[in-house]
């Protein structure tokens, strides 16, 4: 696909169609091309071009095979042998590779030291995700808010009945109970044994607003999904620590106020 978002690559950050050598939303891409015919006469040429030539016999036939099985479309056929030589040793090194056709031996569990630990993971969705669907108003009062909800939402509302109700009576939000979508059932078992919190209603504005002002008032672009997922991994929308990210930030923090040890 070139130079584009596609398969995590390095484009300018519109979301595109991904079809294998469709390059019309690339902002480049790769033109070379060969005369020759012969699959082993083409592998030969990238090899030299991206490995001095380096590349082993039995790699190479892996290559040859590869680029055959794609013909008679010679494109797609260069795109494949392409791919798997960057894949290769050789491609990654500057030395001649050898192989020993042994099996690396598999790293033994260490031994536990028996000091105290603790993980924070940071579970990074790279979809988009319907939230006003994962957590909706259940029971609430003096103010319906499912009925608002169902209003607005209309043909994509959850119905009342297929929520998983949870008990939200001891906070101060305005419903005692919430409903969760049906297929988060174990989501619900974790809320419901204190090994869940939800965090509603966040996002990243740099200041509060409404809907007439914001695009005056906030630095963020609230609607691009792009935008958002890098927001969202740096929580640095006033850029005060340019180019880090929460965990790293939340690490360093950590080790330099408590005197922790902590592994990144």
């Amino acid at each position: 696909n070139g130079i584009s978002n596609c398969y995590y690559g390095f484009g300018d950050g519109r979301s595109v169609p991904c079809e294998e050598g469709d390059f019309n939303n690339a902002v480049a891409k790769l033109s070379f091309d060969t005369s020759a015919e012969d699959a082993a006469a083409v592998v030969s040429e990238l090899s030299t071009l991206l490995t001095s030539g380096r590349i082993s016999p039995k790699n190479k036939e892996l290559i040859i095979d590869a680029y055959t099985s794609k013909l008679p479309d010679k494109a797609a056929a260069l795109r494949i042998a392409q791919q798997l030589i960057v894949s290769t040793p050789e491609f990654h090194s500057f030395d001649t590779v050898k192989s020993t056709g042994e099996t690396r031996e598999s790293a033994s569990t260490p031994p536990p030291s028996g000091v105290p630990y603790k993980a924070v993971i940071f579970l990074m969705l790279q979809g988009g995700a319907d939230s006003f669907n994962m957590l909706v108003p259940h029971t609430c009062s003096p103010k319906d808010l499912y009925s608002e909800y169902k209003k607005v939402r209309g043909a994509v509302s959850m119905p009342l009945s297929s929520l998983l109700e949870i008990d939200a009576s001891s906070s101060n939000q305005a419903c005692t109970s919430f409903g969760m979508h049906p297929k988060l059932a174990t989501a619900k078992q974790l809320y419901d044994d204190g090994d869940l919190v939800w965090f509603a209603n966040a996002g990243v504005l740099t200041r509060p607003t409404n809907k007439d002002k914001y695009k005056s008032h906030t630095k963020a672009a609230l609607f691009a999904h792009n935008s958002m997922k890098l927001y969202i991994q740096r929580l640095d929308p006033f850029k005060t620590d340019v180019e880090t990210g929460a965990l790293g930030r939340i690490a360093d923090a950590l080790q330099k106020q408590q005197n922790l040890s902590v592994e990144k």
